[in-house]
């Protein structure tokens, strides 16, 4: 895959960059800028991009401390600080306004970019997002979630990790397991717990409002099944559009690529 490094707030970021075909007419199509999640890199994202490939220009990014790209010094991986990097790759290829789409935590980076920035953005499709942990009631938080903050801070964080990865991949192709937990094993603590304590936190539905209300925004969603909790971002949002992918866990467009891209590319042409 072509690819090259911009300078970002914090470090250089590695993306892998499809051009449009020479044709003129594929030119004209929005590009198209996508986000992985935790422990992902550009290579997850092989599918849409071969698919996409000459039908308009494509590109991935390599989130902060992932992938090739450099980790930040002060070691911020919250949303904000990732869709900074997202503008920074924006602005350094000359792109006034493109498609962006995010898998789960990278769609948290998605909406922050979009929320900040809507004449950038003028489509967003999200990719399974988590669901708002703010949304949940202060009891549930404080017996689900302070347990799980509390053991992010022991000897014992990477297996409390795991638990979670182990819920998510439910539904996915042995190999898309394999992948992933891969990735897991040799993630570093600060990337991993860095994203997972500002996903917690990170107010989804009122960012992705911030969006929403801007004229033109449009937003849509592709989820696996499992994706239909009460904070759901769908379920609290029903004019975030959705579309089920049946048979898959969290890491859709791995375990079903060619489904996946397909409902992509509807997406991205919606009228």
């Amino acid at each position: 895959m072509p690819s090259h490094t911009v300078a970002g707030p914090a470090g250089a970021l590695h993306i892998v960059d499809h051009p449009a075909a020479g044709d003129g007419t594929a030119g004209e199509a929005l590009p198209l800028v996508l986000v992985h999640g935790m422990v992902g890199h550009v290579g997850f994202w092989e599918a849409p991009l071969a698919h996409l490939a000459g039908r308009r220009r494509a590109l991935a990014i390599d989130l902060r401390g992932h992938g090739a790209s450099e980790a930040p010094p002060d070691a911020d991986y919250s949303p904000d600080a990732c869709a900074a990097d997202v503008l920074a790759v924006l602005d350094a290829l000359g792109l006034p306004r493109v498609a962006l789409v995010g898998h789960s935590f990278g769609t948290l980076v998605a909406i922050a970019a979009a929320a900040g920035h809507p004449d950038r953005v003028a489509r967003l499709v999200l990719v399974d997002p988590p669901g708002d942990f703010t949304q949940l009631p202060a009891e549930i938080r404080e017996q689900q979630l302070s347990p799980l903050k509390a053991a992010f801070e022991t000897d014992d964080w990477r297996s409390a990790t795991r638990a979670g990865f182990d819920g998510a991949l439910v539904g996915s192709a042995p190999a898309t397991r394999d992948v992933v937990l891969g990735r897991l094993a040799v993630t570093p603590r600060d990337r991993l717990l860095g994203m997972y304590r500002s996903m917690i936190d990170f107010p989804a539905v009122d960012t992705l409002d911030r969006y929403l209300a801007a004229p033109g925004s449009r937003a849509h969603a592709i989820i696996a099944p499992s994706n239909a909790r009460p904070f759901s971002l769908h379920v609290l949002r029903p004019a975030l559009e959705a579309a089920v992918l049946r048979g898959t866990g969290h890491w859709l467009m791995m375990d079903a690529p060619d489904r996946f891209t397909e409902q992509l590319e509807a997406w991205l042409t919606a009228a």
